[in-house]
């Protein structure tokens, strides 16, 4: 599974709380629509970090790295890159 799924997956399941919202679109801006508050976040963190084995700095923790799926995914594939 892709991390956009993965992702998508998670935050359908786990942090979305009107399940009359309909598809979750992988550019819907988490932050601003309320998907994703302060306590999401939190839950968002842990699982990125268990899920793909990485630490997230605090110095990462903008907005820009978290507003969408879209937006994680390539801050997932960023912290990947510099894994390797």
């Amino acid at each position: 599974m892709d991390d956009n799924k993965t992702v998508k997956e998670f935050i359908q399941t786990e942090l979305v709380r009107d399940r009359s919202r309909g598809d979750l679109k992988v550019t819907d801006n988490l932050i601003e629509t309320g998907i994703i508050d302060s306590l999401g976040i939190q839950k968002l963190l842990i699982y990125l970090e268990t899920t793909f084995s990485i630490r997230i700095a605090d110095d990462e923790l903008i907005p820009d790295n978290f507003q969408t799926i879209e937006a994680i995914s390539a801050f997932l594939g960023d912290k990947k890159k510099k894994r390797r």
